[in-house]
């Protein structure tokens, strides 16, 4: 026997039968504990998977919600940029239909069914009434081309801005 052994024999003969006792129990007990790793893994991997691909999949939702909002304040800022008295609901809503398609691609969410409609209201504040002009776009997107995981559906975005006319812009 090598001196290393023999001090290990010692030291192991000093811890008594208690010390023997309870590294016997360690040592049973990892052996029915072998592969409990494997299956901790194997139930939590997929789960923490799918909760990481839910949060992906609310982002991208509310980013998709974002832009719809944008392209209806863009509408909205656009037909109030461009306004003139005399022109109709058809050219407002054609107007803002253009304002707001362009702003759509920008941001890159493509709508399978689009609907802008643009109006005008006038709200009486004193001497001077407010002119005042509401878009509103109902824009429906397939979930399957916001995410890459194939989730199947559609979401309808209703989304809506005011923007007021300046009374003393030259027209």
């Amino acid at each position: 026997m090598s001196e290393h052994e023999e001090r290990a024999i010692e030291v192991s003969g000093r811890a008594g039968s208690a010390g023997e006792v309870g590294e016997r129990a360690a040592i049973e007990r990892a052996g029915t504990e072998r592969g409990s790793l494997a299956i901790e893994a194997a139930i939590l991997i997929p789960a923490i998977a799918a909760l990481f691909s839910l949060v992906v999949i609310i982002g991208q939702l509310e980013t998709a919600s974002g832009s719809v909002q944008e392209a209806a304040r863009v509408g909205a800022r656009t037909v109030t940029l461009n306004y003139v008295a005399s022109e109709s609901d058809k050219q407002l809503n054609q107007v803002a239909g253009t304002a707001v398609a362009q702003s759509l691609a920008q941001s890159g969410v493509s709508c399978h069914r689009l609907t802008v409609q643009a109006g005008r209201t006038s709200l009486q504040t004193g001497n001077i009434p407010l002119q005042m002009v509401r878009v509103d776009i109902k824009c429906t997107v397939q979930v399957n081309d916001l995410f890459v995981t194939g989730v199947p559906g559609e979401m309808e975005f209703d989304q809506s801005f005011t923007s007021a006319i300046d009374y003393y812009r030259p027209q």
